[in-house]
């Protein structure tokens, strides 16, 4: 079984507008580890709370930008 890998593509975020999102962007919370599409299906968010996005409002939430990364998918 392959494992996904990840890169980190920004962390130094302290507003979700200048947060990029897209087709191979994914939202890493670093307080529970989960990694969630930037551009989901369905709103969704990691375990704790930290990072949801809402498709509904095309909003993302992050309650602490210091445990919050933006990745690219690069195994698969």
């Amino acid at each position: 079984m392959n494992k996904t890998e990840y890169e980190t593509i920004g962390t130094d975020y302290t507003d979700t507008s200048d947060v990029p999102k897209g087709k191979d962007v994914y939202y890493r919370c670093l307080v529970c580890g989960a990694v969630i599409p930037s551009v989901p299906r369905d709103n969704i968010g990691c375990g704790c709370g930290n990072v949801f996005v809402d498709i509904d409002y095309w909003r993302l939430s992050v309650e602490d930008f210091l445990r919050f990364e933006v990745v690219r998918r690069i195994g698969a």
